[in-house]
């Protein structure tokens, strides 16, 4: 068994390859910096199977087949433009365009489970469900593109480093 020597020194937001000596990277990072291929593509292959099983289990049923590929493809679509996101430089216009079909994409898969499910449950039940979904979409639309700046400033914030107790 690997023994990881930890320096006594280490800050909660130090990165790890920087306080574990000898420690082993992963071979599948899910950090967008890095390529991050084998965690997609993993992600990719549980979605595939969940929808192939969903498919063949309502194969007697055309809406709910169509319902199951299409939130497969606008998960896909989803995926795919937060990967653009992430790729894009900060205050590029390509950027704001993006974030606007994130949202478009979320809104639509919100309305489509709301449907589903909504349709399952007596009224006051369903109507919890269409407000919990309207307040959803709604705080996205306000977190997304009205207090944007609060929160890209925040986040580009450094942490204030822990002092040692010792």
């Amino acid at each position: 068994m690997a023994v990881l020597h930890v320096s006594s020194q280490a800050s909660l937001h130090e990165p790890l390859e920087r306080t574990c000596k000898g420690a082993v990277e992963p071979s599948c990072s899910s950090d967008p910096s890095k390529d991050g291929l084998c965690t997609s593509f993993f992600a990719f292959i549980i979605l595939a199977v969940n929808c192939a099983t969903a498919i063949y289990h309502s194969r007697r049923d055309p809406w709910s087949v169509a319902f199951v590929l299409a939130a497969f493809i606008i998960l896909l679509l989803l995926f795919y433009a937060l990967r653009v996101f992430d790729s894009l430089p900060h205050g590029s216009l390509r950027r704001i365009h993006v974030k606007a079909g994130v949202w478009v994409l979320s809104t639509v898969l919100t309305i489509m489970f709301s449907y589903r499910v909504a349709a399952l449950m007596p009224f006051p039940v369903a109507a919890v469900i269409w407000a919990m979904a309207g307040s959803t979409i709604v705080a996205g639309f306000y977190m997304f593109f009205v207090c944007r700046d609060d929160v890209e400033s925040a986040a580009e914030e450094k942490p204030a480093k822990v002092a040692d107790m010792a």
